[in-house]
């Protein structure tokens, strides 16, 4: 069962694509809902389940993958998911309109890989890496344009206003990484951060525009290292590491709705040396970084506090409610089984969410 998000480790190939850079303005944040409703895949019957408020089953929508689910992305302003797949020939992407269940493919013939999603529904998508490699930007059941970036880029972020995006650019192995800035349409490049010895990637905006968070991992041949999780204001300035995170298998850290906190993938068997070179071995909670005290600049002084304790289990990207009380994260027991769990942060229970069978890929669709 680990292979389900075996596949994220193609993100760690991905690193010889990339990119250029711009200009950060005042955002103008458009609210959001603070309601949203909770998707999973059941694999047993290949399905997705729709929860309701009380986490109890509201809807099952029958889908025929041609390939594993690794992971699922809403778009902000909901209604679509978009669905990573692991096929053989490379990642595929579809979107899901989760109104009416109706599942399209915007690239049947090459590959394609998530990048993003901006506020207008407009997916991002890195297509063809090995080949005619460039970015696609796809409205859901209309048309596709090419990005105006003259090299696919392994990782970008809109900001919450919708008018800069972020992403990461490396001229190959060994040669370090740079964080880039450019304005919605990809001009305007400008420079936030660069590391000669570290691959920097999964850039996340906080809600309220004012900083970004992001993983450092070391740029040699290790395919999954640990890393650090690290975080800078808007225009690139006071660029810190706030705690120790995994990184290489393709876990990005996720804001609070509210910009408080930051939940992030924690390795907890950084010693094993095992761990460095397969996905599988990996051991893995959630913890969570108080923004407030992400402000400091000595790394002993940030807060970070543990939200689950599962022991020799591999556990997953944590997705927020719209209200920030609750995460859900898919776990990768002992005994290869795999089930979405919710932490309720309010009461700090950590609970396994009822659905048919196995379960993975949770993803909140806002209401």
């Amino acid at each position: 069962m680990r292979r389900f998000r075996v596949a994220c480790c193609v993100f760690r190939n991905a690193f010889l694509l990339l990119l250029t850079a711009c200009a950060i303005s005042q955002p103008t944040i458009v609210p959001l809902s603070t309601e949203s409703f909770l998707f999973v895949f059941d694999l047993s019957t290949s399905s997705l389940l729709e929860y309701n408020s009380n986490f109890q089953i509201a809807r099952e929508i029958p889908v025929n993958f041609p390939c594993p689910l690794t992971a699922t992305h809403a778009a902000p302003s909901g209604q679509y998911l978009a669905l990573e797949l692991d096929c053989v020939n490379g990642p595929l992407v579809q979107v899901m309109d989760i109104h009416t269940g109706e599942v399209t493919t915007p690239f049947t013939d090459v590959d394609s890989h998530f990048l993003a999603w901006d506020l207008g529904n407009g997916l991002y998508l890195r297509v063809d890496a090995l080949g005619n490699a460039r970015l696609m930007r796809v409205v859901p059941n209309g048309p596709a344009g090419q990005f105006p970036f003259t090299e696919p880029i392994y990782d970008m972020d809109f900001a919450p206003d919708d008018r800069t995006l972020v992403y990461s650019f490396t001229r190959g192995l060994g040669l370090g990484s740079t964080l880039l800035a450019a304005d919605s349409a990809g001009g305007r490049a400008r420079l936030l951060h660069a590391d000669a010895d570290s691959i920097i990637t999964f850039a996340r905006w906080s809600p309220d525009g004012k900083q970004i968070a992001f993983i450092k991992m070391p740029d040699t041949e290790t395919p999954f290292p640990l890393g650090e999780l690290w975080v800078m204001d808007a225009d690139g300035s006071r660029a810190r590491p706030l705690a120790p995170a995994d990184a290489g298998h393709g876990y990005a850290a996720a804001w609070s709705p509210d910009s408080t906190r930051i939940a992030f993938v924690g390795r907890d068997n950084p010693g094993d040396a095992a761990a460095d070179r397969s996905a599988g071995a990996l051991v893995s909670n959630i913890y969570i970084v108080e923004a407030a005290t992400a402000q400091q600049l000595v790394l002993s002084e940030v807060e970070v506090s543990r939200v689950t304790r599962f022991e020799g289990a591999l556990v997953e990207s944590p997705v927020w409610s719209a209200d920030g009380r609750f995460l859900a994260f898919s776990v990768v027991a002992l005994n290869d089984t795999i089930n979405v769990w919710l932490a309720d942060l309010a009461s700090g229970a950590v609970t396994l969410l009822e659905s048919r069978g196995p379960a993975c890929c949770p993803g909140w669709i806002r209401k």
